[in-house]
This record gives structure tokens, sequence and C-alpha cells, in this order.
């Protein structure tokens, strides 16, 4: 088999000449990209925002303050971080882009560059030493586009990594979030060991291919090629343009100088994703706080005034955590109480309470309705509403869609006659059997002051 020749050209002479011409024009399609991409890539935590809310009250079924909750948050963090890396590569395009077309049309006012020698208020020596160090103009500019169009390649390279790392973790969320409850515990079991035997096989194996000696033999080397290429479904689809623009890099430059760019890059990304999960916690959770204080705590619900639990300190968009009240201030002689009916607390509902089987001659108006005044009474069976020492064993609630974003839950006016003017409290609980302690949603502290 003939060895390629790396100086042969990939195209005629004729092709190549049209490649240079449409590259010299590229500069202006670049800062068009540039700023659309500025543009897009600015709106893109808002949807991820969005997206991420969505999926924690409708999606996830199951969270157990473990890996099971970890996974989205850090899926979510990571996405977040590449846009924002994203951006920075994208601006520093932008910038030098832009830096450079003044540095060309200056270049058309003054042919002829810089004359070290004509610079005013310096020495000769200070003129030498400049003109040794930066050079003429037309250098520059050249230097500088060259550095441009790097630049440029490795933004695409963030983008294509950003797509596959956000396929990968969503494939990866929505298999764990909405497939992994439906198996049963015992198959789910021996599926997880067969996952974690068939994960621990791979990494043994391309451990063991990546030995020098082992990729030396041909039979190990075309085994090392099938291991290597079969990670190419990780980019879903992107593989071929981000192997030509990686690849273009690997074979221009020094080995040392490859090692050295991926180590700094994988340093400041772990800097961006650990910032990023911090912040998305403190989002996420508002009692999270990095900001200790020596006699200060969020953990107790019934001391602790929580924005996010009173329906005029709630932003347009933002979903209501576990329940919430009119305000924190409450001057009516009613409470407008709102209880939020997230994905994960339907799988404890589901269990007890199963639906019953109505009979098939039943109209489907007919199943609706039975349905709904059969959830309506198990609901109004299972919570508890307690306003201070007064408890409301079976409150009134009504299906309701809270906002914008039509939050599902359950919704009641009090009317309570033990409120006292000053610190008031409402508990929220769920007592799906009569012989169980009831288990506590939330407590939310208020004041009440009358209108006089």
């Amino acid at each position: 088999m003939a060895e390629l020749d790396p100086i042969q050209p990939s195209l005629p002479p004729d092709q190549q000449e049209k490649l240079r011409e449409l590259t010299a024009q590229s500069w202006n399609l670049e800062l068009v990209i540039s700023g659309a991409a500025l543009f897009a890539v600015l709106q893109l935590p808002d949807l991820l925002d969005q997206a991420f809310d969505y999926f924690q009250y409708n999606v996830a079924s199951v969270k157990g303050g473990g890996v099971q909750d970890l996974l989205p948050l850090l899926a979510y963090s990571m996405m977040k971080a590449m846009c924002y890396v994203l951006f920075l590569a994208f601006l520093t395009n932008f910038v030098m882009r832009a830096f450079w077309v003044g540095l060309v049309g200056l270049l058309a006012v003054y042919p002829s560059g810089i004359h070290y020698d004509r610079i005013p208020f310096s020495t000769p020596y200070t003129q030498k030493r400049m003109a040794a160090e930066m050079g003429p103009l037309d250098r520059y500019i050249l230097r500088l586009d060259l550095r441009c169009n790097i630049v440029f390649a490795v933004a695409f390279l963030f983008v294509i990594f950003l797509i596959a790392v956000a396929g990968t973790y969503i494939l990866v969320v929505l298999v764990s979030s909405i497939f992994r409850p439906m198996i049963p515990a015992e198959i789910r079991h021996i599926l997880e060991l067969i996952s974690y035997a068939f994960f621990a096989v791979y990494l043994i194996t391309s451990t063991v291919l990546s030995l020098p000696s082992i990729k030396a033999h041909p039979t190990g080397e075309k085994l090392h090629y099938k291991l290597t290429t079969a990670g190419k479904v990780l980019f879903w689809g992107m593989h071929v343009p981000f192997s030509f623009i990686i690849n273009t890099f690997y074979s221009h430059l020094p080995y040392k100088k490859i090692v050295r760019a991926i180590g700094i890059f994988f340093l400041v990304f772990i800097a961006f994703i650990g910032v990023e999960v911090f912040s998305s916690l403190s989002r996420v959770d508002r009692r999270v706080s990095f900001d200790r204080r020596h006699l200060y705590t969020t953990r107790l619900d019934s001391l602790f005034s929580n924005p996010s639990s009173y329906d005029d300190q709630l932003a347009d968009g933002e979903y209501v955590p576990t329940a919430s009240i009119q305000s924190d201030v409450i001057r009516d002689p009613f409470i407008q109480v709102f209880i939020a009916y997230p994905k994960d607390l339907d799988t404890l509902l589901t269990k007890v309470a199963p639906k019953p089987i109505w009979s098939d001659t039943l109209s489907r108006a007919e199943t609706r309705r039975r349905f709904a005044q059969w959830s309506h009474q198990q609901i109004t069976n299972m919570m508890q509403i307690a306003v201070n020492d007064s408890v409301y064993r079976r409150p009134d609630l009504l299906f309701a869609q809270r906002g914008s974003q039509q939050q599902r839950g359950w919704k009641t006016v009090l009317i309570p006659s033990n409120l006292r003017t000053g610190k008031n409290t409402i508990r929220i609980s769920l007592q799906p059997d009569s012989l169980a302690k009831p288990q506590a949603i939330t407590t939310i502290p208020f004041w009440y002051v009358p209108d006089k």
C-alpha cells in the first residue's frame, strides 16, 4: 500500500486559486457569523434555564438526593459553561477581526505602513528597537489575519463539543429519568450491573490498546483504530467536521504544544463548570449560599422567609418549588394557597392511590367525570393545611395551573378565624395513610396586618 505524500496538493491548481480567493474574502463572513453567534449564544442560557426548570418539575419522576439529582444539574451546568466559553471565543474573534479591518483600512490610507525613523519624541535606539520588535504593518496584518482564522476555527470546535456534550447528557438524563422508573427494581439492578461491567471492560480494553507495544502490532493497531472511531457516535453527526478541524491542528502543532493547550483548556473548562455548578445550586435552591454567617440558617422552613413561597415575589415564569401564598404580609382576612404538583410527587401518589378500573361500557365523558371526582377526593383526603394551631384536614382544593408556564397544582382559599396580628405560620402536609404520621411539605411564615 503506497504511503500518502503530505506535500502532494489535494486540489488542481485552478481550484486552489479559487480556494485562495474565497479565503481572502472570508473575513466579512466571519464578522457576520461571529455577530450572529454572539446574539444566539446570549439567548441560550435563558432557554437552558427554562428547559431545566421544566425538566425538574414535569419530567424528573424521582428525586432522592443522589446521583439521580446530580446528573441533570451537571448536564445543565456544563451546557451553560459551554455557552459562556462560546461567547468568549466568538467575542474574541469578533474584536480581533474588527481590529484587523481597521488596520487594513489604515494600510489603504498609508500604503507604506510605519516609518519608524520618522516617529517623533523617540531616540534612534528606540526607533531601531521598535522596528525590530514590531516589524512592518503589512506583516502584522497578515499575522493577525492568521490568528483570527485560528480563533474562529477553535470557536467552532467549542460549538461541536457543546452539541456532543448536550446530546449525550440529554440522552442519559432522559433514559435515567423517564425509562428507568418504568423498569422493575430487580431487572433494573441487573441492567445497572451489566452496564457497569460493560463500562469497566471498555476502560480496560482502551487502556490496553493504548499501550505502545500493543499499537505496534498490526492486529492491535486495527483494534485500536476501531475502538477510537467507535466514539464517533457521541458526536451526533458532527464527527467529520470536528475531525477536520482538530486533525489540522494536530498535524501542524508540536506534541508539547498540543498537550499544553489541552491542559489549559481542561483547567479553564473545569473552573467554568465549578463556578456554574455553584451558581446553579443557588438558583435551584435559594437556601444554598457559600457566604456563610455564624448565626444564620435557612434549613428550617418556619424560620426562613423564602421569596419562592410568596406570589408577589415570584418572577413571571418562575416555578413554585413546593407551595406559595399571596404575600409575606397579608392584610386580607383570607389566605390564597397554591400547592405545587411536581412529577416526583406524582410518583408517590401513584403508589398510594392506584387508579380504579371502571366499566368499559361507560362513555369517555363519564369516565373522565368519575376520574376527576375520584382524584379530587383522594387529594382532599390526603392533604392537610394548618394555620397556626387550626388544622384543615379536608381542604377544598381545586386543580389549577399557575403562571405563564402553566405550572400544575392545587389551589384553595382559607378564611381562618385564628389569625393574630403579627407573625403567623401555615403548614402543609401530606398524609397518605390515616394511621401514619403526616409528611411535612413546607411551612410558610407570614405576617398578618389587618386594614383598619
